[in-house]
């Protein structure tokens, strides 16, 4: 979560960033976007063969660069036959739809940053993700080709377990692409320039789009207050109070749209910091009023999030931010006051014992990276555990397991903390934490909600919103009539070094792979596309093409469908026949 405002570090962390251009489409208006979600399958239980396409083509958009309405995925056969024989209909889409941001994601954002002196006096870039000592750049968010494979997928048979993402939708765009590499010309408003207007109408349409094609049942928005009313609705700003709430209100508006795919709730925590640290004003009144404004223009959308009937409100560092101050929350007059009878929900196994706590949700907990990687580098050995044990131990009260691929703030200096930071480990971090939740939980003894901190915190690393990098590369050959392919780590971009210890030490990238496709295209054209074996298991790695395509020659592609929210990866085309 965001600590201070980046307008304070100026000239503290200058950032070297490139550029991407893809070919964009026209994102749909509101009216619409029921319809599009509707026509191209998205909901959190589609099924990975839908022709939404698991692969990743679909049809949201970048803000700031382009996504294919093509479509591709499962076609009519069965698991490894998804393409049939030849002359039978199969699912059609081109290279270029494969490879292009099928995100909500702007391509005018690149992860490669340059620190500043404070840093160790290093000028080299070091790319975010990479490990702490790292020197060596890489480009991690060149574009988000994610699998759109659904992220329950990932959770233990019979889940009936509620995803969301929190958010953090205080960005903003100077629009010059590509974003200026030096402080502060690479920053708008408060915070980094990372290629879009949060509250862009265009961008939010997107963006729910994308959380519902990926499977995800709501969005936990972290509010600014109500300092700017409803916000800068569809308008460009730099000021984060405006934004924020401008977001906060085109998300009610465009999941109300969704027709009941997606849900969102508000998160009390910037706001009532500017209270908290004002001489005069009283933290529990300005709690207060907040949850009166929510009550009054949130909790009537047929989207708020509610659980039992009760809109659910949730809470992050409120009680650190008034301390801080020398101040002190009264929880018992806040909840005697609160209109609608919200739930309240609190951070950490902490929260549980919290006054008035009706319920808590996890978070990360990232490691100092001049300890790193210390005895819990990545959250799952006592910090998640620990929590789920809380949860255990507070049965009656509501409990918000966490999922996340990994966080680093050098590119904030840790908001003047020094960097915190967790390795993705290409992706392990991720399936790491799924799989603690699958250890602890089954579908006689439900986890009720999951969280992903977070969508789209570009300064501390950890959003999802581009994807997670498992740096596999897929290289093809064929022999007769038999393709083959083999996934190693690439050798294009250097691999991030927490990567190579987890794969050193037995992590393999077969678990980042949910299928595999295999696709044709005529020799003479080699873009548009057509499946010919679909839905193929991860531990196949060979495919016999006899019959399966007329006669002529072709040149054979094999994309490697990941896991949820993984990149996806395309191998060189292979001539054939």
């Amino acid at each position: 979560m965001l600590k201070a405002n980046l307008s304070a570090l100026r000239g503290v962390a200058p950032f070297l960033r490139a550029t991407v251009v893809i070919s964009g489409i026209m994102v749909p208006s509101r009216p619409i976007l029921a319809a599009l979600l509707l026509l191209t399958g998205c909901s959190s239980g589609a099924s990975a063969t839908q022709p939404t396409s698991s692969s990743g083509v679909s049809s949201s958009a970048g803000s700031g660069g382009g996504a294919s309405s093509s479509t591709g995925g499962g076609g009519s056969g069965g698991a490894g036959d998804g393409g049939g024989d030849a002359g039978s209909p199969a699912a059609a889409t081109s290279r270029t739809a494969l490879l292009s941001n099928n995100t909500s994601a702007s391509t005018a954002f690149v992860d490669v940053y340059t620190p500043a002196t404070r840093f160790n006096g290093s000028t080299t870039p070091v790319g975010n993700y990479g490990a702490p000592s790292s020197t060596v750049p890489f480009v991690d968010m060149a574009h988000g080709v994610v699998s759109k494979v659904p992220v329950r997928s990932l959770l233990y048979p019979g889940a009936t377990t509620k995803i969301f993402v929190e958010t953090q939708a205080w960005f903003c765009t100077n629009g010059t692409v590509p974003i200026p590499t030096k402080a502060s010309a690479d920053q708008c408003g408060g915070h980094i320039d990372i290629g879009y207007d949060a509250n862009a109408t265009a961008h939010v349409q997107a963006e729910v789009a994308d959380m519902v094609s990926r499977g995800f049942d709501g969005a936990i928005l972290d509010w600014n207050g109500q300092a700017a009313g409803l916000g800068a609705v569809g308008q460009h700003s730099t000021d984060v109070a405006a934004i924020s709430a401008g977001n906060a209100t085109l998300m009610m508006q465009t999941a109300e749209a969704t027709g009941g795919k997606l849900q969102f709730a508000l998160q009390e925590d910037e706001g009532m910091k500017a209270c908290a640290s004002a001489s005069g004003c009283d933290v529990t009144t300005q709690v207060t009023s907040d949850l009166d404004f929510m009550a009054a223009h949130y909790y009537p959308s047929s989207a708020y999030q509610t659980i039992g009937g009760r809109p659910v409100a949730y809470f992050f560092g409120v009680d650190y931010a008034a301390q801080a101050s020398g101040k002190t929350l009264d929880w018992t007059t806040i909840r005697a006051q609160a209109q609608q009878n919200p739930l309240f929900i609190f951070e950490t196994a902490n929260g549980f014992g919290h006054a008035e706590s009706d319920g808590a949700y996890a978070w990360l907990n990232p490691a100092d990276v001049t300890k790193y990687p210390g005895s819990d580098p990545f959250g799952t050995a006592s910090y998640l555990p620990g929590f789920y044990k809380q949860a255990e131990a507070h049965a009656a009260l509501h409990a918000f397991g966490s999922i996340y691929k990994g966080f680093d703030d050098l590119v904030v200096n840790g908001w003047g903390g020094g960097p915190r930071y967790i390795g993705q480990q290409c992706g392990k971090t991720w399936l790491d934490t799924f799989a603690l939740v699958n250890s602890s939980f089954s579908s006689t003894h439900q986890l009720e909600f999951l969280e992903v901190p977070t969508w789209d915190d570009y300064e501390e690393g950890s959003e999802i919103e581009t994807g997670i990098e498992s740096y596999a590369a897929v290289t093809a050959s064929v022999s007769g009539s038999t393709l083959s392919w083999t996934l190693a780590p690439t050798t294009t971009v250097p691999v991030p070094a927490d990567c190579q210890t987890a794969l050193a030490g037995g992590f393999s990238l077969d678990a980042t792979v949910h299928h595999y496709d295999v696709y044709a295209s005529p020799a003479s054209d080699g873009d548009a596309l057509t499946l010919v074996a679909g839905d193929l298991p991860a531990a196949t790695k060979s495919v016999d093409l006899t019959g399966k395509l007329p006669a002529g020659s072709y040149v054979l592609y094999v994309q490697a469908v990941s896991q949820p929210s993984i990149r996806n990866h395309l191998s060189a085309a292979v001539p054939w026949g």
